[in-house]
């Protein structure tokens, strides 16, 4: 009991925790050993006035530490025993916070299983195509199935995340998306290789990736407080790119096995534990438009609330540029390392993971470089970065300045992705996002499915050293523009 005086002063330093003190004390015959007990501790007592002068000395200390000291109840129990209850009762101002914190853990547990699987697929899949082709024709063209989804479906992805439920939205994404895998992989072993039905697959497969990314983005909005915005996206980011580390060198011991195919079981897999995990996510979610409300009322709602808000346009047009770019490159820079470098999978799995270390590392370094600098600043880096990263890879000739290449692309994609996403959430009010997600989504990606298509054929006809040279030619003139905007000095 020694202890115990000394254990309520310390709790009571907690504002936000109101200690009760319950002292119950029952007759017992005098012939029997004394006993009390703290919480299932019992200690044995020598007198009868030991028991009352430790209890005092528990309930005078209770007092001048301010702690709420109220006498139990009697009960007609006989038992031979006294006991000394202590219970906390935490105050409602914990709640959300609490709240908050099981939801995004939820969300942060889901988006490094659902990363991993894509990161398997991203690098998985165009090297099936490229088994099966050896074209870079083809894998451009598997690319482009996969943006098209994206450019003519995501305002209406965007308006129906507004209406329905997200939690049931999210998990029927994901389980689609998890057979879509199974089908690919079963067709593949099986040695049925008809590019149109898996252009069709892939299609689909991002059909269901942007419904589900989407309703992330209104979830993150719904569960993280708007000044936590940054840092929950950072976090978010640091798990993808922690993923995109280990994602590819894991890849490689895949690679490794007698069939491609097997990671696109693992990814199914994971993908069926994220359903199991947002099936457990709690989210008081209100109804924010009316069932009888019109769909394209809906839509226009949202959209003159983007252009009535012009950083975020002005920020959407140089997405624009941008993405073409960086789109080709991903696409371009497996091509490179497959038939001008000649690595093989598993070895270029495993230095595509540098791309996944700077992007770790501008994980760690982002909310640092925010506060010194600015967003807008940190943005028009990541397009400096680009330009220097591209400038390497066109005077690559080995592998050593391949992978430092690719970790600048990494580290300028994650000051580039975070500060985009950042920016339009904190331009954007909740009962919105779902439709600006959607509007933007789509012009995002306005010329990336010719970009990424053309490109294809101009690897065949002049090689990827112009692919390269181009892109950082671009990105250079992008970003002159860029600074001599207002968006240059948005904090």
């Amino acid at each position: 009991m020694k202890w115990f005086p000394r254990f309520l002063p310390f709790l009571a330093e907690r504002p936000h925790v109101t200690i009760t003190l319950r002292v119950r004390i029952r007759k017992v015959r005098r012939s029997t050993p004394k006993f009390t007990e703290v919480r299932g501790t019992s200690f044995k007592l020598k007198s009868w006035r030991q028991l009352d002068m430790k209890t005092d000395l528990a309930i005078n200390t209770a007092q001048k530490a301010s702690v709420n000291v109220s006498p139990a109840v009697p009960e007609a129990s006989e038992e031979p025993n006294t006991a000394i209850l202590l219970s906390a009762e935490k105050s409602p101002t914990t709640a959300p916070n609490l709240g908050y914190r099981r939801s995004f853990a939820i969300i942060l547990t889901s988006v490094v299983l659902l990363s991993f699987g894509g990161k398997l697929y991203e690098i998985i899949l165009p090297l099936m195509m490229y088994d099966i082709t050896h074209s870079s024709v083809a894998m451009s063209s598997m690319k482009t199935a996969e943006l098209l989804p994206n450019f003519f479906f995501a305002i209406f992805i965007g308006v129906l995340v507004d209406r329905v439920n997200k939690k049931r939205w999210i998990l029927w994404m994901i389980g689609l998306q998890a057979m879509l895998l199974l089908a690919f992989a079963v067709l593949f072993r099986s040695g049925i290789h008809l590019l149109p039905v898996y252009y069709a697959i892939g299609f689909l497969l991002m059909t269901l990736n942007y419904g589900y990314f989407n309703a992330e983005v209104s979830l993150i909005k719904l569960s993280v407080p708007v000044r936590e915005l940054t840092s929950a996206n950072a976090k978010l980011s640091f798990a993808e790119t922690f993923v995109g580390i280990m994602g590819p060198a894991l890849s490689g011991l895949i690679l490794m096995l007698s069939d491609i195919s097997d990671g696109l079981l693992i990814t199914s897999f994971c993908y069926l534990i994220c359903m199991g995990l947002f099936t457990r996510l709690k989210l008081a979610e209100k109804k924010e438009t009316p069932r009888q409300s019109r769909f394209a009322a809906e839509f226009l709602e949202g959209w003159r609330a983007f252009c009535v808000n012009k950083p975020l346009v002005l920020m959407t047009v140089f997405v624009v540029f941008l993405n073409c770019t960086y789109t080709v490159i991903s696409t371009t820079s497996i091509y490179y390392a497959k038939d001008d470098l000649g690595l093989s999978s598993s070895l270029l799995a495993i230095v595509l993971s540098a791309s996944g270390a700077g992007g770790l590392a501008g994980s760690l370094l982002l909310s640092r470089l925010r506060q010194s600098w600015g967003l807008g600043k940190v943005f028009g880096a990541s397009i400096l970065l680009n330009v220097i990263a591209y400038l390497l890879l066109f005077l690559s000739d080995g592998l050593v300045m391949f992978a430092v290449a690719l970790f600048l692309s990494g580290f300028a994609a994650t000051l580039y992705s975070v500060s985009v996403y950042a920016f339009r959430q904190e331009q954007t009010p909740a009962p919105l996002m779902g439709r600006i997600a959607g509007i933007t989504g789509t012009c995002f990606r306005i010329g990336m499915p010719i970009a990424v298509y053309a490109s294809g054929w101009v690897i065949a006809w002049w090689g990827t050293s112009v692919i390269f040279i181009t892109c950082a030619i671009w990105n250079l003139i992008v970003l002159a523009v860029y600074v001599r905007t207002r968006l240059w000095n948005v904090q």
